[in-house]
């Protein structure tokens, strides 16, 4: 063998390393681009407004409790309303009329966009370019998408007997943190009032 065909076969080879070793991050890029399911668990959210986090990370100015109200609903969440506008435009020529934030012990488990019904499908398309085809549609008659994943779920809703549509984006650690609550409360419930 020559001793240029020696270092040919050791470049080879190095860029065969260099490439292995490069491939996952490549790939985890890739997951990071819109139009998948694992670009929904990626963004984690809307926007600035990311599941999980502490909801006082958002400046007081950009919040408001939902109705002026501050009280705990049924699952001690409390709900606010997010007062900056710059984040109402969803798409060209597409503008929600509400987001919603719900928070269980001040981290954020629920994002809600509110819309007009008759802009239902223009953000049915805007969600299917960013997070590819929904993973269920529990009717075929009625304009509910669900998109699921371990970590974050997106629910889409604009019925016929409703003014506005609904997306909602959900913590799913958050939310069976919650349901574990609940259950607890009524085992204890259940043993306090058996005596």
């Amino acid at each position: 063998m020559r001793p240029n065909s020696i270092y040919i076969i050791l470049f080879k080879l190095r860029l065969l390393i260099i490439t292995l070793m490069l491939l996952p991050a490549f790939v985890f890029s890739q997951s990071k681009k819109p139009g998948s399911i694992e670009y929904l668990k990626y963004t984690n959210g809307y926007n600035c407004i990311i599941l999980g986090s502490n909801i006082y990370e958002i400046p007081d100015y950009k919040l408001a409790y939902l109705d002026n109200e501050r009280k705990f609903d049924v699952d001690s969440c409390l709900k606010f309303s997010y007062k900056d506008t710059s984040l109402l435009k969803l798409g060209d020529d597409l503008y929600l009329d509400l987001i919603g934030i719900r928070t269980f012990k001040n981290k954020i488990v629920n994002i809600y966009l509110f819309f007009k019904k008759a802009d239902g499908y223009k953000v049915l398309r805007t969600f299917l370019s960013a997070y590819g085809l929904f993973t269920s549609k529990p009717n075929d008659y009625v304009d509910i998408y669900n998109w699921s994943s371990t970590t974050v779920d997106l629910s889409l809703q604009y019925e016929l007997n409703s003014e506005l549509g609904v997306a909602v984006f959900t913590c799913n650690s958050l939310e069976k943190e919650i349901a574990a609550m609940k259950l607890k409360g009524v085992i204890n419930h259940f043993y306090i009032n058996k005596d």
